[in-house]
């Protein structure tokens, strides 16, 4: 387990003129080119870019695709490489850089998050919109990259995620989206592509999703598809890792470790605010002899809520710890380190 310094005070990450959408400012302007570049900006690129009123995230774009960037190539970070690190948490009130997995409490987090800002959602569901519209400015697509940058080699703060184990994250995810809610229009945004595979490309109608499909169609999906293509529900958590270091990894199984390490990391009064636990849905502990991998889903669903176990055909349990083997060492890690 990595000790991690624990700051004392709150990092200064939310200047307002490093907005990436906002006009960038003289000052703003010759922070990019000085972190870009390594020099300020003259006189006429200053004019230039306040006449046309230029954004922080275009002021960048122009630094990032010009001969004199390209020559220096100062920052070797400076893209977002995948479409998971726009979406990184950053906590100024804790100096944390949090990693939002789906299918592994990430509404919780987020909602937890909101709720240290003062901007907590009646319905936490609400948390994702909320974040990645902007009415909260959380989210590290909002803000220049030559902020994040810094923040990056800033030593107080922490970068950490939570990972979950692969078998129990495949399964709650089958019996969240192709199952209890597989009919809403939010979760067939996720889903569609996963029903015109088995329906010859066609759009998925109300019968094909009504009759739903089983466990091991799902993982044969996810078998014979690309990993690029896999929604971010059941990509691999290592892919949501993969473009930084990171100081702590927590499993979920001990989640209060999660919250201990976060609050001890807060201002006093923001201590109190707990972590909770939301849209989690509680699953059987019971045994199970029944096989569910190749059953419907109104054959499982009702009344009962059939544990994990029942889904994982010996074949099928090989192939998830086969596909998801990092992610499998991941969780091994996070276990040790919590």
């Amino acid at each position: 387990m990595k000790d991690l310094p624990i700051p004392a005070a709150p990092a200064d990450f939310d200047d307002p003129g490093f907005l990436a959408e906002v006009p960038a400012s003289p000052e703003v302007i010759d922070a990019l080119f000085r972190a870009y570049l390594g020099r300020g900006a003259k006189e006429n690129a200053q004019s230039a870019l306040k006449e046309r009123r230029a954004s922080v995230a275009q002021v960048e774009r122009e630094l990032r695709g010009s001969p004199e960037y390209r020559r220096k190539a100062r920052l070797l970070l400076d893209q977002d490489r995948t479409q998971y690190d726009g979406a990184m948490l950053y906590l100024p009130m804790a100096r944390i850089v949090f990693c939002p997995i789906a299918k592994v409490a990430n509404t919780s987090v987020k909602d937890w998050a909101l709720r240290l800002c003062g901007e907590g959602r009646a319905n936490p569901g609400m948390s994702h919109y909320w974040l990645d519209s902007g009415q909260n400015k959380m989210q590290g697509r909002h803000w220049a990259f030559a902020l994040r940058d810094r923040i990056a080699r800033d030593p107080g703060w922490a970068s950490v995620a939570l990972l979950r184990d692969p078998f129990d994250r495949l399964v709650s995810c089958y019996c969240d989206k192709f199952g209890r809610n597989r009919a809403q229009d939010s979760v067939l945004h996720h889903t569609r592509a996963v029903y015109a595979f088995f329906n010859d490309g066609a759009e998925p109608d109300r019968e094909t999703v009504a009759r739903g499909l089983s466990f091991r169609q799902f993982c044969f999906y996810i078998n014979a598809t690309a990993r690029e293509v896999q929604d971010s529900h059941w990509a691999a958590q290592w892919s949501y890792l993969q473009n930084r270091h990171w100081d702590r990894l927590f499993a979920l199984e001990r989640i209060e470790a999660f919250e201990a390490f976060v609050r001890a990391r807060l201002p006093e009064d923001l201590r109190t605010i707990r972590l909770g636990m939301t849209n989690a849905v509680e699953k059987s502990g019971a045994a199970s002899a029944e096989n569910l991998a190749d059953a419907l889903p109104d054959e499982w669903l009702g009344a009962r809520n059939p544990p994990y176990e029942a889904f994982l055909a010996e074949n099928i349990r090989g192939f998830i710890g086969q596909y998801y083997s990092l992610d499998f060492r991941l969780h091994a890690q996070a276990l040790d380190e919590g």
